[in-house]
C-alpha cells in the first residue's frame, strides 16, 4: 500500500512539473502556427460565476468544470449522479436513506445531523439538503462544480467543494418550448413546457413545468411483481424580472415540487444467512417484500414529498460599486418507508420523516478602489428548522423462529439435542448449555437470542426524534490587487458564528400500532432497548451538550501570474470548516455502559487546509483550451458515522485524512464541426489517523470469535457468555480492529477520467449533431468500511446522442443513449441489519435509450 502511493504522489508530481515546463513553449509554439492551422477558429466563451461575479472559466483561479443548459440537455443528464460522470475526482452516491456528494475523496455520510461537504447552491441560495436539489437541472443556464474548500464568498462553509447552480432567465423576446420525452426500457415519459419574454414594459417572465412519469425500472421484484425504481415527479418554477429603476433590476424566483417514488432499486449481492429465508442474488432481480399489515407497505421502499422554494434578489448599480441582495426561503417535508430487512422475512421495517425549513439573506458590495485593487465584501444570516424522526419495527416473534432454526441447525450439527439445552425465556441457561456442547459463539447468540424471544407475543418498536435550530451570521470580505498588468494577488477572509440547539428523544413503543406513542408495557420496554441496541432518553436543549456555538475564522490567500497572454498561473492556500451538530441516530453510550447522555449526542467542527497550484492555457489561438491543477487537502476532527452493524450510527469525530491529487481538463475545437474535450482526475485519499471504523462483518464475526474462544481457553465461561451475546460492532469498532490509518475512503477512485465528441454536419435547410462520451472511474470501494465485497472494479461507459432539426430551430428530434455498452454497475451497498453476512445494494441502471421531441416558437 505505502509503495503504490509512493509511486501515486510521483507520478502527480511529475505529470504536474511536466506540464509546467513545456506549457509556455507549447503555448508559444502553437501561437506562432495558429494562422496556418487554425483558421480562424476560436472555442466559445464558458460565462461563471464561481467567484461572484461573471467571468470567463479560464480567468477564474480555482479548478472548476462547467456545463452549459445545452450541454446537459444534450447529453440526457437529468441529476446530479448523471453530471458526476463528467466531472473529475466527482462522484454522487445514492442510497437508502440519502444522496451524498463526493469531491476529491470528501463526503458527508448518510445522517441527518451532517452539514454537506460538499454544499449546492442554487441562484446563491444554499441546499444543504439533497431533497432540495431533486429538480436541480430542470432549464438551467449552467451547473459549475467548484473543488476545494469554498470558505470566502459562499454563504455556507463547505470543506471539499461546492455545486453552483444557476436557473435560465426570463428572454425580452417571446419564446416558448415544448418537450415530449419517452425512455422505453423504463416506460419513462416526461413532458416540459416553458414559456419566456416581456410581460409589460421593463417586466420580463419566465415559466416552466416539468412532468416526469416512471412505470418500469430495472430490477425485477418477484415478491409483488414490480420492476423497480417506479415514480411519479411534478415540478414548476416561475421567474420574473423587473427593471424597478435605471440602475436596480430584480428578480422574484418561486418553485414549488412534488415526488412520490413508488419503489427504489434494491437486490441482494450476498444473501448469506437470508439465503436460508428465500433471498435471491443478483443485478436485475430480487425478493424483498412482506405480508405481515404491519410492515407491509406494497414495496421494498417508498418515498413521497415535496418541495417549495422563493427567491428575491436585487442588483443595483451604484456609482461607487453595486450592491447585491439575496433573500431566499426553501422549505420540503418527505415521508419514506424501507424493509429494513431486505429479504422476503416479516421480520424489520423502518420508516422516517423530515420536515425542513430555511430562511436567509445575503447582501454583497462590489467595487474598485482606484485602477489597481477591487474587493468585496458582504454579510450574509441564516436559519434553519429541522425535525426528523424514525420509526423501527422488529417482528419478535419471527425474528425469534428464524433465530430458533439456526440455533437448531447448528446445534444439531454439533451432535447435540436441542430439547435438552434449550430453556425458552432463559437466555443465560440455554447459552451455558449450548457452551457446554462446544459450540462457536454465532450458534451460541442464535440460541440464547431465541430463548431471550420466546414466547414474547408481539413485536417492539422504537421510535427516535431530532428536533434541531441552527442560526447562522457571517461576515466576509475579498480583495484583488493588480500589483502589475500581469500579477495581481487576493485575500479573503470570512468570519462565522454559527449555534445551534436541539431536543432528541427515544424510546419503545408498540409494534401493533404503529406510532410514536411511548409503550406502556414493560416487556415491550425491555425488549425494545435489547434489540433496537438504545437507552430511553429525552433531552431538551437545556440538557449538557444540547447546545453549540461554534466561531470559526477562515482566510484564503490566492496569487496569479500570467505568464503570457495565453496562460495564466496561479497558486491557493485556503481553509475550510464544517459545522458540528448532533447525532439524528444517537441512541446510547456502548462504551460508558449503554447508557444514554446528552453530552455524547453532539459532535465538533471539522476542519481543511488546502493548497492549490493550477495552469489555464488558450491553445491553437483559442481554439484550444488546457486546464491543469494540483492539490493537496488536509483534514482534521472528520466526523464519522460509524454503523454498529445492527441498527445504528455512531458519530465521532474519529479521524484525520489527506487528500491529494491532479485534475486535467481541455477543450479542442478540431474543426468547424468538431469539438473534442477531456478531462482526467487522479485522486490520492489517505487517511492518516482513523482508528476505530466500523468492522466488517468477517471482521466482527472473526473478533467475536476470537474472543469467545480465548475466554474459554481461560475457563472464563461467563466470558464465553458476554462475548456471544454482548459483543457488538460498535464494541469492535471501539476496539480499533477497523484501523483506516494508511488506507482510502468509499467513493473515491484514484482515477476518473472522460472523453467527448461533439459534432455538427449541415444537411441543406437542417443540421445534424452528434455527440459521443467515454466516461471512466477505477477500482471503488462503495462502503465507508471497505468490506472487499463492495469494492467494484473501474468501469468504462459510452454515452451518445444525435440531434435533428432545421436550420431555424423550429423543432428537434433527439435520441440519448446512456450506458451502451450494458455494463453492470452500482454505487451503495451495505450491511443487512441484524443478519451479519447479508448484504444488500441498490444496482444502477442498465442500456438504455430516449427519444425526445422538442418544439420552439419564437426566438
Amino acid at each position: 500500500m505505502i509503495q503504490s502511493q509512493l509511486k501515486f504522489k510521483r507520478t502527480i508530481l511529475s505529470s504536474l512539473i511536466f506540464t509546467l515546463i513545456h506549457m509556455p513553449a507549447l503555448a508559444q509554439s502553437s501561437t506562432d502556427s495558429d494562422e496556418r492551422d487554425n483558421n480562424g477558429r476560436v472555442l466559445e466563451n464558458v460565462t461563471v460565476t464561481a467567484q461572484k461575479r461573471e467571468q470567463s472559466l479560464q480567468d477564474v483561479p480555482l479548478s472548476v468544470s462547467a456545463m452549459t443548459g445545452e450541454s446537459i440537455q444534450e447529453a440526457g443528464i437529468e441529476r446530479f449522479e448523471d453530471m458526476s460522470s463528467y466531472i473529475p475526482n466527482m462522484s454522487v452516491t445514492k442510497s437508502s436513506i440519502s444522496d451524498q456528494l463526493n469531491i476529491r475523496g470528501m463526503q458527508s455520510g448518510a445522517q441527518a445531523g451532517f452539514e454537506q461537504s460538499v454544499g449546492t447552491f442554487m441562484n446563491g441560495i444554499y441546499r444543504g439538503r439533497s431533497t432540495q436539489s431533486r429538480f436541480a437541472f430542470v432549464d438551467v443556464e449552467r451547473v459549475e462544480v467548484l473543488r476545494g474548500p469554498q470558505s470566502i464568498l459562499f454563504g455556507k462553509n463547505t470543506v471539499a467543494g461546492a455545486l453552483n447552480v444557476t436557473s435560465a432567465r426570463p428572454t425580452e423576446d417571446f419564446t416558448a418550448r415544448l418537450s415530449a420525452g419517452y425512455t422505453p426500457e423504463f416506460e419513462q415519459s416526461e413532458l416540459e413546457g416553458m414559456v419566456s419574454g416581456e410581460l409589460a414594459d421593463g417586466v420580463r417572465g419566465r415559466f416552466v413545468v416539468l412532468s416526469r412519469e416512471m412505470d418500469k425500472g430495472w430490477v425485477h421484484n418477484q415478491f409483488y411483481d414490480t420492476h423497480d425504481p417506479r415514480s411519479d415527479e411534478l415540478m414548476g418554477r416561475a421567474t420574473l424580472e423587473w427593471d424597478a429603476s435605471d440602475n436596480t433590476v430584480i428578480t422574484a424566483i418561486a418553485e414549488s415540487a412534488d415526488f412520490d417514488i413508488g419503489a427504489f432499486p434494491h437486490a441482494t449481492m450476498q444473501a448469506g444467512p437470508l439465503a436460508a429465508l428465500g433471498a435471491i442474488e443478483g443485478t436485475d432481480v430480487t425478493r424483498m417484500g412482506n405480508t405481515n399489515p404491519v410492515l407491509d407497505f406494497g414495496s421494498t421502499q417508498k418515498m413521497s414529498g415535496s418541495h417549495n422554494e422563493f427567491t428575491i434578489m436585487s442588483e443595483t448599480e451604484l456609482e461607487s460599486g453595486t450592491l447585491n441582495i439575496v433573500a431566499g426561503h426553501s422549505a420540503y417535508d418527505y415521508e419514506r418507508y424501507l424493509d429494513a430487512d431486505y429479504s422476503p422475512l416479516d421480520g424489520l421495517r423502518f420508516d422516517d420523516t423530515e420536515d425542513f425549513s430555511q430562511n436567509s439573506v445575503e447582501v454583497r458590495f462590489t467595487a474598485n478602489a482606484g485602477d489597481n485593487f477591487e474587493y468585496m465584501t458582504g454579510l450574509y444570516w441564516q436559519k434553519q428548522d429541522m425535525t426528523v424522526d424514525g420509526l423501527s419495527l422488529f417482528n419478535i416473534p419471527v425474528l425469534q423462529q428464524v433465530l430458533y432454526g439456526g440455533c437448531a441447525a447448528g446445534v444439531g450439527a454439533m451432535g447435540g439435542d436441542l430439547s435438552a439445552l434449550y430453556v425458552g425465556g432463559n437466555a443465560v441457561a440455554t447459552g451455558l448449555g449450548v457452551i457446554g456442547l462446544g459450540a462457536p459463539a454465532g450458534v451460541v447468540n442464535a440460541c440464547g437470542t431465541a430463548a431471550a424471544f420466546d414466547g414474547l407475543p408481539d413485536g417492539v418498536g422504537r421510535y427516535a426524534r431530532l428536533d434541531q435550530q441552527t442560526d447562522t451570521l457571517g461576515a466576509f470580505a475579498q480583495g484583488t490587487w493588480h500589483i502589475t498588468d500581469s500579477f495581481r494577488t487576493t485575500l479573503g477572509l470570512r468570519y462565522t458564528s454559527e449555534e445551534k440547539s436541539a431536543a432528541k428523544a427515544t424510546y419503545a413503543v408498540d409494534f401493533a400500532e404503529r406510532n410514536t406513542t411511548p409503550s406502556q408495557q414493560a416487556w415491550v420496554n425491555g425488549v425494545a432497548q435489547a434489540v433496537g441496541e438504545f437507552a430511553n432518553h429525552e433531552f431538551t436543549a437545556n440538557d449538557p451538550g444540547m447546545t453549540r456555538k461554534e466561531n470559526s475564522p477562515t482566510w484564503s490567500v490566492n496569487v496569479q501570474y500570467d505568464l503570457n497572454d495565453d496562460i495564466m498561473t496561479y497558486a491557493t492556500v485556503s481553509t475550510g470548516f464544517k459545522a458540528g451538530g448532533f447525532n439524528s441516530f444517537y441512541m446510547r453510550s456502548p462504551t460508558r455502559g449503554n447508557g444514554a447522555f446528552s453530552e455524547d449526542v453532539s459532535f465538533e467542527e471539522e476542519k481543511a487546509t488546502s493548497f492549490e497550484l493550477g495552469l489555464k492555457a488558450k491553445l491553437l489561438g483559442g481554439a484550444a483550451e488546457l486546464n491543469v491543477a494540483a492539490f493537496e487537502t488536509r483534514f482534521e476532527d472528520l466526523q464519522a458515522a460509524i454503523f454498529s452493524g445492527n441498527t445504528t450510527f455512531e458519530v465521532q469525530n474519529a479521524a484525520e485524512a489527506t487528500s491529494r491529487g491532479i485534475e486535467i481538463d481541455g477543450r479542442w475545437l478540431a474543426t468547424d464541426n468538431l469539438t473534442l474535450s477531456g478531462a482526467i482526475g487522479l485522486l490520492d485519499f489517505t487517511y492518516d489517523k482513523f482508528p476505530n471504523q466500523a468492522c466488517t462483518s468477517n471482521q466482527f464475526l472473526s473478533e467475536r470469535e476470537a474472543l469467545y474462544q480465548a475466554a474459554g481457553a481461560a475457563g472464563d465461561i461467563v466470558g464465553q457468555l458476554g462475548a456471544a451475546l454482548g459483543y457488538s460492532n460498535a464494541l469492535c469498532a471501539a476496539a480499533g480492529i477497523n484501523d483506516m490509518a494508511g488506507r482510502t475512503t468509499s467513493n473515491a477512485p484514484d482515477t476518473t477520467g472522460s472523453l467527448m465528441a461533439s459534432h455538427f454536419l449541415p444537411l441543406g435547410s437542417y443540421e445534424l449533431k452528434s455527440n459521443l462520451a467515454v466516461n471512466y472511474y477505477s477500482d471503488t470501494y462503495r462502503v465507508d468500511d471497505l468490506d472487499p465485497i463492495a469494492l467494484e472494479k473501474g468501469k468504462a461507459f459510452v454515452n451518445a446522442g444525435l440531434i435533428f432539426m432545421p436550420t431555424d430551430g423550429a423543432w428537434q428530434l433527439a435520441l440519448t443513449g446512456k450506458n451502451l455498452t450494458d455494463r453492470d454497475h452500482f454505487n451503495y451497498i451495505n450491511d443487512v441489519p441484524l443478519f451479519a453476512g447479508a448484504h444488500n445494494y441498490m444496482p444502477l441502471a442498465g442500456r438504455s435509450w430516449n427519444v425526445k421531441f422538442i418544439y420552439t416558437l419564437g426566438n
